[in-house]
């Protein structure tokens, strides 16, 4: 995190590649359809505020800052939400989403859970009561089309855990300090996937 905020280029090779651009753009496809689904079953979702732009926030200076995939504002009554509420929408491969419905996303998915919190926190000042109430999480099978449907409550501990950690990573860069490593072991499994794992490591 520390080496993308502070700009440095990814080791080589480690770019994304077309297939990892097809994923993205698969991704965004799915995502809205998955709004045109909702839609049609009752559901209210904007991602544009009244006034023009997209829901998101920014503090810290622009530092830390992100934007929402949209905000339901209504739904069919019988499933008794309250609202507003963030929806949060994924894809993932057959395995990934298989888990995600046994355990929940905030076991399987921890990075999506922390992603959520943290949105419902700094979105609170701009979209009130967004943090009262759970967000809904929804988990598109990539293979089969089958639909994962969360209420994730709104975990202030872990919101708190994470816009602190943003914090040390931008005194710590905008200092000159390099942080420890997350991880004691190159071989560990984050390390191999991190794009800059040569850096961090000295060439492994």
């Amino acid at each position: 995190m520390q080496y993308e905020y502070a700009g440095a280029p990814v080791d080589p090779g480690r770019g994304f590649s077309g297939r990892i651009l097809r994923v993205f753009e698969v991704g965004h496809a799915l995502e809205d359809l998955a709004v045109r689904w909702l839609r049609m079953a009752g559901f209210e979702l904007h991602n544009q505020k009244a006034n023009g732009g997209q829901f998101g926030f920014s503090v810290a200076g622009g530092r830390i800052k992100g934007h929402v995939d949209r905000i339901i504002t209504a739904a069919p009554p019988e499933l008794g939400l309250s609202f507003p509420m963030l929806w949060e929408c994924k894809t993932m491969a057959d395995k990934h989403w298989k888990a995600c419905v046994k355990s929940g996303v905030a076991v399987t998915k921890p990075v999506y859970a922390a992603q959520m919190a943290t949105y419902q926190a700094y979105m609170e000042g701009s979209v009130e009561g967004i943090s009262r109430n759970p967000a809904l999480f929804t988990a598109i099978n990539k293979d089969t089309q089958e639909l994962w449907f969360e209420l994730v409550p709104f975990d202030a501990g872990l919101a708190q855990k994470m816009s602190d950690r943003a914090v040390r990573v931008i005194q710590a860069t905008e200092a000159g300090e390099l942080l420890p490593r997350g991880f004691a072991e190159a071989s560990h499994f984050e390390c191999k996937f991190c794009s800059y794992a040569q850096r961090c490591w000295g060439g492994v």
